[in-house]
């Protein structure tokens, strides 16, 4: 964690990324945002990087990865650590600094059709991804979001 906080975080789901968001939230005592990669259309990072870069070295930031884009617009889930690695990656670049936290986005979204066992093996492979982010510095730890953890 980059900044000393009471634990308060501002989740940046619905907002615009906005500098004067961020530095008002600063001014509270807020040290620590949530976003994620495929937030804004896939522009979050970017978007955050490009309006309030010279504030994030201060944050402590948690994102989120396992939703991308598809040939339709829409997104579409995947564990595929290769896909996850590179998501993470991105991530980073684009920020400008490593996430203190990655979280597996809703993974119950590619292992509630499928066999447990095989359920069991996605999530295994995603997490030793994740794990290979932190252990190389690409994010300082990894987590899961999920809003259905009983199919986990």
């Amino acid at each position: 964690m980059r900044s000393a906080d009471p634990g308060i975080v501002l989740g940046l789901y619905r907002s615009r990324y906005e500098r004067d968001l961020l530095e008002g939230a600063l001014k509270l005592g807020i040290y620590r945002i949530d976003t994620s990669y495929n937030y804004l259309d896939f522009a979050a990072h970017r978007t955050l990087s490009q309006r309030a870069g010279d504030l994030l070295p201060g944050l402590s930031i948690s994102t989120k990865v396992g939703f991308f884009p598809t040939d339709t617009g829409h997104s579409a889930h995947s564990l595929a650590p290769q896909r996850l690695r590179q998501a993470v990656e991105q991530s980073a670049e684009e920020l400008g600094v490593p996430p203190d936290v990655v979280f597996l986005h809703n993974p119950e979204h590619s292992l509630t059709h499928v066999e447990p066992e095989e359920a069991s093996d996605l999530l295994a492979g995603a997490g030793a991804e994740l794990e290979a982010s932190v252990s190389t510095g690409l994010c300082g730890s990894w987590g899961i979001a999920s809003w259905n953890p009983r199919p986990l």
